[in-house]
């Protein structure tokens, strides 16, 4: 087995406990949220659940570097690097929803080259590594075959990062060609959805590192088409993301133009 495939094994392994320990403690009164910002929302769960991941990656991995979305780190991306959101989708995951899922993804010289991100309820894990292809619960997946952007599922995420009229003109391009419009909260799941050709593209105009490095080389070894997310400043900064099926390549690079 290649390190990629060992990292990513451990990654999967790690999402899944932690997605349990997310799923305890919410049933014990641990998901009650608070607002980190403007919806931007945070749980007793979020903290616990990064600590057991970071906990587990150094137990595995010592001495490498994590970042975090509640506990941040370092971002340079030099070494192998963990980049992780312990529960993506909080909204969803505070009102009860079971659309919220543990991204752990890994980072070599500035690029996602593998990750995990499960979900406990369906119990579902998205995996890949660099060279090795993409898999659900350990079954190969891939993008959707679609070819006619009429005929397409687009899930577009928001964000407060960008202006709202923005986002508004990107979901009026998408329907005005007839693709069916979709948010569900969770960009990683929105993103590793795509990947597995349930939806046909997610587009996001600002997403930050930790909700999508996991999900972007899961939709590359799937046979995504992707716009390059974790280039230049994505780490720091985040950045805008796109993944989809690869007929609808331009069309969807398109729809995310200012």
């Amino acid at each position: 087995m290649s390190d990629l495939a060992r990292r990513r094994d451990a990654a999967a392994a790690i999402a899944v406990e932690a997605a349990a320990l997310a799923s305890r403690m919410r049933a014990e009164g641990g998901g009650v949220a608070s607002l980190k910002g403007a919806q931007d929302f945070v749980t007793e769960a979020d903290g616990a659940t990064e600590r057991f991941i970071r906990d587990r990656l150094a137990q595995d991995f010592p001495g490498e570097a994590i970042l975090g979305e509640e506990m941040g780190g370092a971002a340079d991306g030099t070494g192998p690097l963990w980049v992780l959101d312990p529960i993506d989708g909080t909204s969803n995951f505070a009102r009860g929803s079971d659309r919220w899922c543990v991204s752990i993804g890994l980072v070599m010289g500035g690029r996602a080259v593998a990750g995990a991100i499960a979900r406990h309820a369906p119990a579902e894990v998205f995996a890949a590594a660099e060279g090795h292809g993409a898999t659900l619960n350990g079954v190969p997946i891939r993008a959707a075959p679609t070819t006619d952007i009429g005929r397409a599922i687009i899930e577009c995420g928001w964000s407060l990062r960008v202006p709202m009229a923005r986002f508004h003109a990107m979901a009026r391009r998408v329907t005005d060609l007839g693709a069916g419009l979709r948010s569900g909260g969770s960009g990683a799941l929105g993103l590793v959805e795509a990947a597995a050709g349930r939806i046909d593209a997610y587009l996001e105009l600002h997403i930050n590192a930790w909700d999508a490095a996991a999900a972007m080389v899961i939709a590359r070894e799937a046979g995504c088409w992707t716009n390059g997310f974790d280039s230049g400043d994505w780490l720091a900064a985040g950045n805008l993301v796109g993944v989809g099926a690869p007929a609808l390549g331009a069309t969807l690079a398109a729809l995310m133009e200012a």
